[in-house]
Order: structure tokens, then C-alpha cells, then sequence
């Protein structure tokens, strides 16, 4: 009995309705098979869902064992040359194959005659196909570039939905999967989360990412951040241009979370206080890290011990020092104590506070005018680069180029003027909340959770170094100078340092900002 090896392959979905699926060209060759007096020992499939790559090693695959078994193979079965190789190379290695092994190819639709007209016919066919498929890619890819030029992205962004209006596809917000976009902007930009942070706030909030998967995945999280398609662009070669669709996030919202993911470095999960960027090594500069050890006690209770170290702590000649949690919590309980001033005291650094946010309304007043003019500017270029562009006196990457960097600079105008627009009454308010939080700070940190406290942190602290087996803690303002004693003298507050009074109180400026380390 005669013993074949076989292959089939499906290149597209279309093909399988033309009858060319696996399973009819499998039925087929089996069916050539017994005509011709035997039968298939190897069957060699690939699916039209098949990559390049995994096509290639298949097809390796059925050389080799063309090779290994040739004085057993009656020959190799194809039902059409197109669908024994996808280029000339293939067919060619084909070929060579069946020269060197001496097994011959074989088709029940087309001649399998070894001479010169069969070979011809059976390379014309080759070439053939192998334009088709050349042209098909050309047409694919020819398509593609027009939808990006057309302003759709490829491809449906998560938070929008394709849908046909005159025969023309357009993308829309998903009525259910843009409030989630915008949502996680929002929290990502505004609370001290990291990626994980949101992730898990999210999942609290119960916003879902699919029915069959709840949670957000970590990598798709972190991609839907840095995708620029949120505010309405798409990528045309290397860069992104105006889109034909409406943006989910505006553009503030979208520059607050690209500062705060940055280098991408805050893709760790918070479990540690004083970890994440927090404290800095006095020796070499990286951050301290910590770990959790748990053991046992003599009476088989289990405990946990926490230790703080720089993420260099193993390297040659770096000090092997550790901190343990209940150290740095002591350090700072003191420090907490040292901020709390006797009631006399904080009435009267209210009220001077108070009075000086009257000379702020004046000093504001100008700065917003500036801002103003300038954001009008801004505008107003806008306005001149698209006359430029409809004009075609400028090219379609030129004008893309421009318009985003003008639009980032009115973004943060737009800041910069919100944050003037505060009335200087909400300055005086948030002076009284200082001075609240400074004398409840020890009672605040006992009863806060990992995020209280964080944000505790980030409020207070400029930076915080660890030197020996101690830590420098530089204060944020007005809190320094609360700690050093500076705002009231020893003698009461008659004599109190104006100057230091007026540095503090512009300094509040800087805490309605999001904390340096806020639950990173």
C-alpha cells in the first residue's frame, strides 16, 4: 500500500466559503489518496489564523519529514499549487525537495506529469499565485493607510465603537466603555494612585473592563494611559495628527497622567509607607525599598518585620545599613509633635496669613492678565496655522507637528489660569486648614490607612534622605518653618518674622498640587 504525506492550507476566511476549508481539502486528499492506491499517513494543516511565522515552521516541519521518510513516501499531496506554497521561494523549495528526495509532488486538479510542460504549468501557477498574494498585501496595506489618513485609527481603540453612516465606517464613544475611560484618567490624574493603585480603585468602584474579565489587566492599563487615541489623534507614520473622531479625555487630564507615569517607573504595586520613591539613599542616591519578614515566636505566634533599604544595598562598598519601620514611624511621630503650636500662636499665624491674601489678590489680577493675553495668543496661531494648512502653504506633518505643541502650551495656560482663578479667600481657607492639620497630625496618622498616610507624606515632605542610621527631612512651607519655630519667637507672637509669615503664605500656593509621592 502506497503511504503519502499531505498538506493543507487556508489562507483567508474566504476561502473556506469557496470550499477550500481544512476540512474539505483534507476530505479531498484522502479521497486522491485512495485513488491512487494508498493512503495518508501524515497530515500537515495550516489555518487561515496562522501567523507567518508559525506557517514556517510548519512548513519546516513537513520537509523534514518528507526527508526522514522518503524511501517510504509515495509522494507529497497538494490540492492546488496555490495552496502548496504562498511565494516563489516556497514553491522552489518545493521543488528542490522533490528533486533530492525523489518524491513527487501530486494534485488532483491539476497535472502532476514530470516534463517540462507539466513543470512549466505548474510554475506559471506558482507565480500566479504568488502574485495574488502580493497584491492582496499591497491592497491591505494600501487600505490601511488610507483609514489613518482619513483620521480613524486602526483598529477600534477601548472606550470607542465602529459604527456605518452612508456606507462609511466612523468611530463613536462606547456608550459603556467611555464613562470607564474617562473615569480612570480622572482618578489616575488626580488621586495618588499608581498603575496597580488604579487598578485596584477601579475594581472597588466596581468598574469592569469586560463582562468575562472584571479587573483591568495591569499591561492594558498602563498601554490605555500612554494611548494618545483618548484625546483624539491617530498615528500617521511617526507621528500622531488630528483624528477624525472626538476625544474621550481632554488634554490636561491626558498631560497630567504622561507627567505622572513618566518614565513608567510606577508600575509597582504600593504595599510599603515608606517605600516607592519616598526616602532617598545619602550614599548613593537611589531609592530605599523595603520587604516584610515574617517568623514565628517561641509561643508560635506569627510576626512580621519590616525593613527599609537602598535598592543598592548589596553593592560593593555601599554601607549596609537597614531601617526598620518602627524607627522611621518614630522619627516622624517626633517630628508630627514638633509641628503643633499652642492655640495662641496658630490664632494669630492665621490672621497674619489672612490679611497678606489681600496683597495676593492685587499681585494675581496681573498674573492672570498675562496668562490671559497669552492663552489668547496661543489661539489666535491656531487659528493662523489651519488658514496655513487650507491654504496648503504648509505640509500635512508640518501642521500636525505645530498644532500639537500649540495645544499642549494651551493646556497648561488653561492650568495656570485655573490655578490663579482661585480667589484669594480659598487661600486664606486653606491656611486655616494647615494650621488645623499641622495640630492634628500625630492623631491623624494613628487612625489613617496606607493611603491617609501617604498623603500625609507627600503634603509634608520636600524630600527625605537617610544619612548613617538617621533621616533628613526636608519640610515643604509653610510646615518648615512651623517645625523650626521660625513663624512665632520664643518670646510670643508680638515679635513674630513677618517676612517668614509672607514666604509661608505664598507657599500655600504649592499644596493644592498633587503630592510628590501620593500613593506611589
Amino acid at each position: 500500500m502506497k503511504q503519502f504525506v499531505a498538506w493543507a492550507r487556508v489562507s483567508s476566511v474566504g476561502q473556506k466559503k469557496e470550499g477550500f476549508s481544512l476540512e474539505d481539502q483534507e476530505v479531498r486528499l484522502r479521497e486522491f489518496a485512495e485513488r491512487l492506491g494508498g493512503g495518508v499517513v501524515k497530515m500537515y494543516k495550516v489555518a487561515e489564523t496562522a501567523t507567518r511565522h508559525d506557517e514556517r515552521t510548519t512548513f519546516r516541519e513537513f520537509t523534514a519529514f518528507v526527508r526522514a521518510h522518503a524511501r517510504s513516501l509515495s509522494g507529497m499531496l497538494f490540492v492546488k499549487v496555490d495552496r502548496a506554497a504562498r511565494s516563489i521561494q516556497s514553491w522552489a523549495e518545493l521543488e528542490a525537495l522533490a528533486e533530492a528526495t525523489h518524491v513527487p509532488m501530486l494534485f488532483p486538479d491539476q497535472p502532476s506529469a514530470d516534463t517540462p510542460a507539466g513543470r512549466m504549468q505548474r510554475r506559471m501557477s506558482a507565480v500566479f499565485a504568488s502574485y495574488q498574494t502580493d497584491q492582496q498585501a499591497s491592497d491591505i496595506r494600501a487600505g490601511l493607510r488610507r483609514r489613518v489618513e482619513s483620521g480613524l485609527p486602526l483598529g477600534r481603540p477601548y472606550g470607542y465603537r465602529t459604527v456605518r453612516v452612508n456606507s462609511r465606517s466612523i468611530l463613536e464613544h462606547d456608550p459603556i466603555e467611555a464613562p470607564k475611560v474617562k473615569r480612570l484618567f480622572e482618578l489616575f490624574a488626580y488621586k495618588p494612585l499608581t498603575v496597580d493603585g488604579l487598578r485596584e480603585e477601579l475594581a472597588r468602584q466596581g468598574v469592569a473592563y469586560r463582562d468575562h474579565t472584571p479587573r483591568f489587566p495591569r499591561a492594558t492599563l498602563h498601554k490605555l494611559l500612554r494611548n494618545r487615541h483618548v484625546i483624539g489623534e491617530v498615528r500617521v507614520g511617526d507621528q500622531w495628527r488630528p483624528g477624525a473622531f472626538e476625544p474621550l479625555v481632554d488634554r490636561v487630564t491626558f498631560n497630567a497622567v504622561q507627567a505622572k507615569l513618566g518614565g513608567g517607573k510606577v508600575y509597582q504595586r504600593p504595599e510599603l509607607v515608606f517605600a516607592g520613591g519616598l526616602i532617598s539613599c545619602g550614599h548613593c542616591g537611589h531609592c530605599l525599598t523595603g520587604e516584610t519578614k515574617r517568623k514565628r515566636s517561641p509561643d508560635g505566634q506569627l510576626l512580621e518585620y519590616t525593613y527599609y533599604f537602598c535598592t543598592q544595598y548589596r553593592g560593593a562598598g555601599h554601607p549596609r545599613i537597614r531601617f526598620t519601620e518602627a524607627r522611621i514611624e518614630g522619627l516622624f511621630l517626633d517630628l508630627f509633635a514638633r509641628l503643633k503650636m499652642d492655640e495662641r500662636a496658630a490664632r494669630w499665624v492665621v490672621e497674619v496669613v489672612k490679611a497678606r491674601a489681600g496683597h495676593s489678590r492685587e499681585l494675581n489680577g496681573q498674573l492672570r492678565a498675562d496668562l490671559e493675553r497669552q492663552r489668547l495668543a496661543a489661539e489666535s496661531r491656531l487659528k493662523a496655522l489651519l488658514d496655513l494648512r487650507v491654504d496648503r502653504e504648509i505640509t500635512a506633518e508640518d501642521y500636525a507637528a505645530k498644532r500639537s505643541e500649540l495645544l499642549d502650551r494651551q493646556a497648561g495656560l488653561r492650568v495656570q489660569l485655573e490655578e490663579t482663578d482661585r480667589d484669594d479667600a480659598q487661600i486664606a481657607d486653606l491656611a486655616v486648614r494647615v494650621i488645623e492639620l499641622s495640630q492634628s497630625l500625630e492623631n491623624r496618622w494613628k487612625t489613617g490607612d496606607f493611603r491617609a498616610k501617604r498623603e500625609i507624606l507627600g503634603l509634608l515632605c520636600e524630600s527625605v534622605r537617610s544619612n548613617s542610621e538617621n533621616l533628613e527631612i526636608r519640610l515643604r512651607k509653610p510646615f518648615d518653618l512651623i517645625a523650626s519655630g521660625d513663624l512665632v519667637s520664643s518670646s510670643g507672637a508680638e515679635e513674630s518674622r513677618t517676612p517668614d509669615l509672607i514666604i509661608a503664605n505664598d507657599a500655600l500656593y504649592q499644596l493644592s498640587y498633587r503630592p510628590k509621592w501620593g500613593g506611589v
